[in-house]
């Protein structure tokens, strides 16, 4: 375990080597264009600081509040994909996939839900299922890791509203804009990249390669580019589900009930086996052990709900594509189409060994040397007569997205014009992956929550013989899921006035339809195994008949690989491997690939969206400065109609939604702003389903939809502004609060199994699983029903964005640094707080010279609440991640600018981690879920010709 401490420090020997060689480089003077020419959108970007050149142009430019992260940013700092290029703007907070890549972005505290996603100013959707762990699915959010940076010329963020903005987003508005053959000048192009990736946590190197092509003169455009790439992932962590607590109880003999007959919590024996045996001279195996001195403790003792030890290892391939064409015959039209498509194919392994699991009724351990603290949650304790419940998934995933969007713009005379266009996008998502499940042979375990991973460790898990599987449905479990979303559009748009940006008015119109449906499968199997003649095949009865079981009881071992655990968990010693399904074997014993399926759920969400707006703009000359404003409003109709198989329903609204904007020279350099508005997010369609649907395979928990929800709606105000001290460098602060209303909130309902009929759960299509869960609980079955609602009152966001850019080239030619931070509270009904709201910084360094650029950034985010589990608040840890950036142009081919490149994310392997908190929970214990995803270091060469 030495290794992990020494490689430690030799990362932390590489950034003081990219920081000293910045500071030691030969600085050389590098032109800058005057601001006062700057164009936004035709500027050459070159270098970082061009960059940041021009996203302190557009800020300054900007009559609300915005940021703009330009090209460079995006291909050059350390950015796996969009999500991640987005982070180091105030108030931008990225969820992350389980494996540490930016996924989704949330802006001021909200959800990624509240945040409106589209793709050069028209509507998009994304299918996605969110993380690995189903997190973020089935809602409004875009999760962009599916597109690469290197096809994209900006990302524009907007925290504040204006009319001709397509609503949607109550925290704010990103446009994303593609690369279009303009951007890279006359003539042709070709900008070639190439990439090995390795990853820490497999020990792997991947490729990466990207072109483009482009061409351009005064009347005809053409850009292509592919990016194509092979990428190994991993992660190692630790999980809980459910409560964090459950209680225990003594086993009866020979039945799986409680001896007291409580029916509740995991069981444990007083009958010897053979390690306890073997642990203790004088008792034989089968002895009855005299507990008596310790029962108090154990039937009190508190333990987690199905703790697990978790592995994932696979690989993610992705190939992305895009065509520009432009077309200009004349000096008054331009018309361009521009077609994105992405195809991502993930396939991997999740594999889980659980050292408490549900109710430990299947095998009962003997609790040995128990301590407990003082709200009786088990600190550390021995349990004999464990066998681990293995679990393992085999994933097979692949998601699509295909968008054309053809668009023409018509200056019809010096002051009036027009820009129209349409929009067409769909992505499709597909997951199968089955479930096995076995329990390893019987052994000793000890555990100690000693830290934010507890140690888990057995005596012996290599024992594939002894390996088990339970007598029911759980050996194998099948999932197959299918989403798709589709949107369509057209937007006319109208401007007055010789710079209608300034002086002069917009007005338009827009219409989209988005749909999204989502359906999910099941096998169905010939009634020729139908054993018990009642019309249907269970799975156990299928792998019965078809001998599975017999061959899995009699050689188990030939149906199982050994998963190594613990290599990227700082500090691990605890369980170093363990025997878990042999997908391969097992796939072709179960005949998996000749299954038949049928349609299990159907879910299906349409909307149509109408607006109308009218946008004002001014400037005016006040006490000798110059007054900008923006003031508009937008009406929009929604017609929307929700259902599933239970049901459908149907509803339409309308809103009126004004907004207003102004910003104020107090000096050449002093700029103050003001914004306010009203903005609306629609509710997430998977809370608005009819339906109602298990949590799981037991009958703990059941998620009701409610299909009234309303929508929620956001007063907003902001107030703020910048001092710009140079043409790069400046410092905003900037006050915003938000009331929101009709904010949803997680209303949990205890009811009685038998009382769930008024929800539409039916009874009689429990699961063998359920069934046997149900025995063992009659007539004391306590579900939790879940469901959402709206908030009778307003919650209320306010908070602190501050922005530093700062050049120090009075230190040292091309040195400088950027920072910004995020301050933010909420003030909500009691059960109706909003999640995710945190505070968070970053930080980057740089030094950029005509031949050589590093940077190192520093992203940190505070703990937040998440969600709420079982009664107990689950927040987010305190995250900081470090990222390197560093290139090299060589001397040779510098026509061509070949640089060598080199990126680091995550050197400081900080793990993704929730925890349970409450009275009595301390900070390094009660985790509920910590992965590990490692470091990733990226090596490349990059060309133009």
């Amino acid at each position: 375990m030495s290794a992990k401490p020494q490689f430690k420090r030799s990362k932390l020997g590489l950034l003081s080597f990219l920081i000293a060689s910045s500071t030691t480089a030969v600085a050389q003077t590098s032109s800058s264009p005057d601001a006062e020419n700057v164009a936004i959108e035709e500027v050459v970007i070159t270098g970082y600081r061009g960059s940041l050149l021009n996203s302190t142009e557009a800020k300054r430019d900007s009559v609300g509040f915005s940021d703009e992260v330009f090209s460079d940013d995006i291909g050059k700092m350390p950015s796996q994909n969009l999500a991640e290029s987005l982070s180091r703007i105030p108030g931008v907070n990225i969820n992350r996939e389980v494996t540490g890549e930016g996924q989704q972005i949330s802006v001021r505290g909200l959800g990624p839900s509240f945040t409106k996603v589209v793709l050069n100013g028209n509507s998009m959707a994304v299918a996605s299922m969110g993380d690995m762990n189903q997190n973020g699915s089935d809602g409004r959010q875009v999760s962009l890791d599916i597109f690469p940076p290197e096809l994209f010329r900006s990302l524009a963020v907007n925290k504040t509203a204006t009319a001709q903005q397509i609503e949607g987003g109550v925290s704010g508005y990103v446009n994303m804009k593609t690369l279009r053959p303009s951007d890279l000048g006359e003539g042709h192009t070709f900008n070639v990249g190439l990439d090995g990736v390795y990853k820490e946590a497999t020990s792997s190197t991947s490729p990466k390669g990207a072109l483009t092509y482009s061409f351009s003169n005064d009347t005809f455009g053409v850009l292509t580019s592919v990016v194509a790439q092979a990428n190994d992932h991993g992660v190692e962590g630790y999980e809980v589900i459910g409560n964090v607590l459950q209680g225990a109880c003594l086993g009866e003999t020979g039945t799986n009930a409680c001896d007291d007959g409580s029916g509740d919590g995991l069981r444990y024996s007083n009958i010897a086996t053979a390690d306890y045996a073997a642990a203790h001279p004088g008792v034989n195996v089968g002895d009855v052990i005299d507990i008596s001195a310790n029962q108090s403790t154990f039937d009190s003792m508190q333990l987690p709900y199905i703790g697990r030890m978790v592995s994932t290892n696979g690989k993610k391939d992705s190939i992305s594509a895009l065509v520009s064409l432009e077309y200009t015959p004349n000096d008054d039209i331009t018309a361009a189409l521009d077609i994105l498509s992405a195809d991502t194919s993930n396939e991997y392994t999740r594999d889980e060994i659980s050292h408490f699991y549900r109710r430990n009724y299947v095998y009962q351990p003997i609790p040995s040397d128990i301590v407990l603290d003082s709200k009786n949650q088990v600190v550390s304790g021995t349990f004999y007569g464990t066998s681990p419940w293995i679990g393992s998934q085999d994933y097979d995933e692949e998601t699509t997205f295909t968008s054309i969007m053809p668009s023409v713009d018509w200056q019809i005379s010096d002051s009036f014009s027009m820009a129209a266009s349409a929009s067409f996008t769909d992505s499709e998502f597909s997951r199968y992956n089955p479930y096995g499940l076995m329990f390893g042979a019987n052994t000793t375990l000890e555990y100690d929550n000693n830290g934010i991973v507890p140690y888990v460790s057995y005596g012996s898990t290599n024992d594939y013989a002894n390996y088990t599987t339970h007598n029911g449905e759980d050996r194998i479990r099948a999932s197959h899921t299918e989403r798709e979303t589709s949107t369509t559009g057209f937007h006319v748009d109208f401007e007055y006035g010789e710079d209608a940006d300034r002086n002069g008015f917009k007005f338009g119109i827009h219409h989209d339809q988005v749909e999204s449906t989502r359906q999910t499968f099941l096998p169905v199997f010939s009634l020729e195994y139908d054993g018990n003649a009642d019309g249907s095949v269970t799975m156990a009865e299928y792998l019965e008949g078809s001998g599975a079981t017999a061959e899995l009881t009699n050689n188990i071992q030939n149906y199982i690989r050994t998963v190594n655990f613990g290599s990227n968990i700082d500090g691990w010693n605890g369980v170093q491997s363990f025997g878990a399904t042999d997908w391969s074997a097992m796939k072709n014993l179960i005949g998996f690939d000749q299954w038949q399926e049928e349609q299990q759920n159907l879910t299906n969400i349409e909307e149509e969206v109408t607006a109308l707006y009218v946008e004002f703009n001014t400037e005016a000359e006040i006490g000798g400065r110059i007054l900008r404003t923006n003031s508009g409003v937008r009406a929009v109709k929604t017609d929307q109609f929700v259902e599933d198989q239970t049901g459908a329903t149907s509803e339409s609204y309308d809103r009126i939604l004004p907004s207003f904007s102004a910003v104020y020279d107090l000096s050449d350099d002093i700029k103050l702003r003001t914004s306010a508005s009203r903005s609306l997010t629609r509710a997430n369609p998977s809370d608005m389903f009819p339906g109602a649907q298990w949590d799981g395979s037991g009958i703990d928990v059941v998620r009701v939809g409610n299909p009234g929800l309303a929508p929620f709606e956001s007063t907003n105000l902001d107030i703020g502004g910048e001092w710009y001290f140079s043409d790069l460098g400046y410092v905003g602060l900037t006050y915003y609060t938000k009331d929101i209303t009709g904010f949803t909130y997680q209303d949990t309902i205890l009811e009685n199994l038998d009382n769930l009929g008024q929800y539409g759960v039916d009874l009689n299509e429990l699961t063998p699983t359920q069934l046997e869960a149900e025995s063992i609980c009659t007539p004391n079955c306590t579900v939790q029903v879940i469901t959402r609602v709206n908030s009778r009152e307003a919650s209320t966001l306010k908070g602190f964005e501050l922005i530093w850019v700062q050049p120090l080239d009075f230190l040292v030619e091309g040195l400088g640094f950027n920072a910004s931070a995020n301050k933010i509270e909420d003030d909500s009904p009691e059960g109706a707080e909003i999640t995710g709201v945190s505070d968070s910084y970053n930080l980057t360094g740089y030094y950029e010279n005509d031949v050589f650029q590093a940077r190192v950034t520093l992203y940190h985010q505070e703990g937040a609440v998440a969600f709420n589990s079982w009664g107990q608040d689950v927040e987010t840890r305190d995250r900081s991640q470090v990222d390197v950036s560093a290139s090299y142009r060589l001397p040779v081919m510098q026509d061509n600018d070949l640089t060598l490149t080199f990126d680091a994310y995550n050197v400081n392997n900080e793990p993704l981690s929730t925890r349970f908190v409450g009275d009595g929970v301390e900070e390094d214990s009660q985790s509920y879920n910590v992965y590990y995803p490692g470091a990733t270091y990226t090596m490349g060469v990059r060309a133009s010709f």
